[in-house]
């Protein structure tokens, strides 16, 4: 029994330290052969040192610029859709490794320089031959829309059609100060972004003080913006105006509002001439700018092929001249010096890993492996699959457990989605919910190593809690008998309706399985719900805390020494104790009243609750009638119990500590003291070193007795949340039923009856299978981060981050 206790399931793998003697000229090899295999986390030799300064930084610095060369070609990739979508198809298959291992980095520094240059020369002229053309073809319209602006006054359209844009707008007749003189206008004509059109007219009305005429018209099609690639809606304008001074401002604020200015001829002759060459000079470069475009996805269809093996290669020896980085250099023996956390069980695959670097790298000395004594606490390291992960990944969110404690996941597993069934308990919402998790499931290898967006990821890393939540769902509502808040008469119900009066048909038959689907209805239905719900939620409160005392004496009993005994003694007993003489209790005398059967006796019991306050009020009294013969006894013996153990747990265990500490203290004195030797299988928790304050150690155990005391009780009363969120979800359901669905259904209009039906579903899935659900989620995790693990589990350990290809090519390393 207690080998399997001693299992990575239960406790984390026996680590070692290990220290390697690498020669410089197998050094990478043996990284890489290290990283295949994932089994070391290695510790930095160089923590004083700057990481501009550590050997390998220039080697680092070249894998980062390739890195960013390699970001680069991707970002020039993601402006074809067409040519990304497959890049990312080729990033879901697996790498070729012969194919990667084959790959030099000299060769692919050097092929990247030229890819780089070849696709910025490729954007230069893009960008140069994108703005010719936008130019032109803003001219273009800026041409047309001027001939129509022209066209709109009569006075520039004359018989022969060759009068000047500078002729004047009115006629002569209309001419009073200046006689038969016509007024000379200017105009400025240009283009300018369509949202900044409102902006530029009410500026020119400002500062020309209402002195310029302005006709605007939208261009059809949208301008390609050569810096972003994105398209822009533009406007063609044409601002007319009087004077030297007006055409200075104007231009000003054309050039503030970033718009194009462009000459435009006065006659329509010389317009029309102009449009024409513009037009054929559009064609000619509209086949330069197609051809330019096709040379680039030529280029990044090249890049494409191959993006995914490069990227693998790079981001594999950057990892690897970083995990040197961590290494020290002994420039004498010319070889690396490393330190590292590795599993036990691991020492022949490293083994056999190095000297497959040192036949590759063809060195002479071989790599030395050696096991040498811990420095620090070792690392956390539980072994875990697929199915187990999740309920892994839940308890550590809390905290990772100290090195060889005891790990709640594998108690998780079952409790977390026991009480979350307990919570959430309906058959229906149930199975809508399983349906859900076994289509996640089903889409595992689909989805599996996709970049998938936070709200689904969630539900699909957790699809076996799911799963497992879902089923205890199902299991819990056929005790409660519900079925989308209905009862299921599946067994034949036990009573029958006679006269109004439900009489039972059956004294010595019970129900098979559950609640008797009478009691959903009945006039008292609240009552015994209540009653049921809340005994229940107690009893699994109480059967949950024991068992995380019952954790902390395994954790106890992992400890070498006197430490062990004193903790059992003054620890874990004295809890028991307590918890039992109280809260075991209640227990006892729920189960007493569900067992005997007092009510056929002709006898009313108390009330639990008020029982217990009378044991500690009135102690050696017990309301009448009495449960069992005995009880005052029984209940002055327990109390008694209860209230000797706070002092045990309280004053024995520092003074113990603290002669202890003044015998070793005398001990190394006289030069008689023995450090025990290293297990590396022990729990080392709670020691105090060299320095050892009597006042420090005395208030903490003052503290840990308390919360352990008011802990208790306030835990106790926290599993009540499993009866209230159990009637708030069946007290919705139901009126989600009746009120929604049944309802419409009795009003006889079919149409209703289909509206009612969805409202009915979309309000279940939204606010029962969804919210309700989480809120279920949230408080199940409550009660085993706080109320069950807070009885045993530190959390203060570090996790086991071994160097591993697997990690630093998902993303999830700094190393990457």
């Amino acid at each position: 029994m207690a080998s399997f206790f001693s299992t990575p399931l239960w406790r984390s793998s026996p680590m070692q330290m290990v220290q390697l003697f690498v020669q410089i000229e197998a050094a990478h090899d043996t990284v890489d052969e290290l990283g295949k295999l994932g089994l070391i986390q290695f510790i930095d030799h160089n923590e004083n040192v700057n990481a501009f300064q550590r050997y390998f930084v220039n080697e680092v610095k070249r894998c980062d610029e390739m890195e960013r060369k390699l970001k680069y070609f991707e970002d020039q990739i993601k402006k074809e859709p067409k040519i990304y979508k497959k890049l990312e198809q080729l990033q879901q298959e697996p790498t070729d490794v012969p194919a990667e291992e084959a790959l030099q980095m000299d060769e692919l520094e050097t092929r990247f320089d030229e890819l780089e240059l070849e696709l910025k020369q490729a954007n230069n002229n893009l960008e140069t031959l994108q703005r010719n053309y936008n130019e032109l073809i803003q001219l273009r319209y800026v041409l047309t829309k001027d001939a129509v602006f022209f066209q709109e006054n009569p006075n520039l359209a004359g018989p022969q059609g060759e009068h000047s844009a500078r002729s004047p707008l009115l006629s002569e007749e209309a001419i009073v100060d200046v006689g038969k003189q016509g007024v000379k206008l200017g105009f400025i004509t240009g283009v300018m972004n369509t949202e900044k059109m409102p902006a530029f007219q009410r500026s020119l009305w400002r500062a020309t003080r209402g002195n310029n005429f302005v006709r605007d018209a939208l261009i059809e099609e949208d301008i390609v913006d050569p810096h972003s690639g994105e398209e822009v809606c533009k406007t063609v304008f044409i601002v007319f105006f009087q004077g030297d001074r007006l055409q200075t401002k104007i231009k000003k604020i054309c050039e503030s509002f970033g718009a194009n200015i462009y000459d435009c001829p006065d006659t329509s002759f010389e317009r029309a001439n102009l449009l024409q060459k513009v037009s054929v000079r559009i064609q000619d470069l509209s086949v330069v700018l197609d051809r330019s475009k096709d040379h680039k996805r030529q280029v990044l269809l090249g890049i494409v092929s191959r993006h995914s093996l490069w990227t693998t290669k790079v981001l594999k020896e950057k990892s690897i001249y970083h995990t040197m980085n961590l290494f020290d250099y002994d420039v004498g023996r010319k070889c690396l010096i490393a330190k590292g956390w590795c599993p036990k069980t691991s020492t022949e695959a490293i083994q056999i890993a190095l000297k497959t670097a040192t036949t590759r790298s063809g060195a002479l000395v071989p790599s030395v492996l050696s096991v040498i004594k811990p420095e620090g606490d070792a690392p956390t390291h539980f072994e875990t699959n697929k199915y187990t992960k999740s309920f892994q990944d839940i308890v550590h969110a809390y905290g990772i457990a100290h090195y060889r404690e005891i790990n709640p996941a594998v108690m998780t597993i079952v409790t977390f989605p026991f009480l979350f069934g307990v919570m959430f308990g309906d058959v229906g919402h149930g199975v809508m919910m399983l349906a859900a998790s076994i289509a996640l499931i089903l889409l595992e290898k689909k989805l599996d190593g996709k970049k998938l967006n936070e709200i689904i990821k969630m539900p699909y890393d957790g699809r076996y809690v799911l799963f497992l939540m879902s089923l205890f769902g199902i299991y819990v509502g056929f005790i409660y008998n519900e079925l989308f808040s209905i009862p299921m008469d599946i067994f034949g119900s036990n009573y029958k309706n006679i006269d109004g009066v439900m009489v039972q048909t059956d004294v010595n038959r019970t129900y098979p399985f559950g609640v008797d689907p009478v009691w959903k209805g009945a006039p008292n239905e609240l009552d015994y719900y209540n009653s049921f719900k809340m005994k229940l939620s107690v009893i699994f409160g109480i059967i949950q805390m024991s068992v995380g005392i019952v954790f902390s004496l395994l954790n106890y009993l992992n400890q070498k020494g006197k430490i062990k005994w004193i903790n059992i003694l003054t620890q874990f007993i004295p809890q028991v104790i307590f918890l039992w003489s109280i809260f075991g209790y209640m227990c006892f005398i729920i189960f007493l009243k569900w067992i005997h059967p007092y009510h056929r006796l002709g006898t009313d019991p108390p009330f639990v609750l008020p029982l217990i306050i009378a044991m500690f009020l009135q102690p050696g009294t017990a309301p009448e009638p009495l449960l069992y013969q005995g009880q005052h006894t029984v209940q002055l013996i327990l109390l008694f119990a209860a209230f000797i153990s706070v002092p045990i747990m309280l004053i024995p265990k520092p003074l113990i500590l603290k002669k202890m500490h003044e015998d070793e203290v005398k001990a190394k004195a006289l030069g008689q003291f023995h450090e025990e030797e290293h297990d590396d299988e022990e729990l080392v928790i709670g020691g105090h070193g060299d320095h050892f304050e009597f006042g420090e150690v005395f208030v903490h155990q003052v503290i840990h007795t308390i919360e352990f005391v008011l802990g208790a009780i306030s835990n106790t009363a926290s599993y009540l949340r499993l009866w209230a969120l159990s009637l708030a979800h069946s007290e919705l359901s139901t009126v989600f039923w009746e009120r929604i669905l049944i309802g419409q259904i009795q009003g006889g209009n079919p149409f209703m009856a289909f509206i009612g039906f969805g409202a009915w579903l979309g309000g279940s899935i939204a606010v029962l299978l969804i919210m309700e659900s989480l809120s279920a989620f949230l408080h199940a995790l409550r009660l085993h981060w706080v109320e069950f693990q807070n009885k045993f589990y530190i959390g203060d350990g570090k996790s086991f981050s071994p160097f591993s290809y697997k990690t630093v090519l998902s993303g999830d390393s700094d190393e990457a």
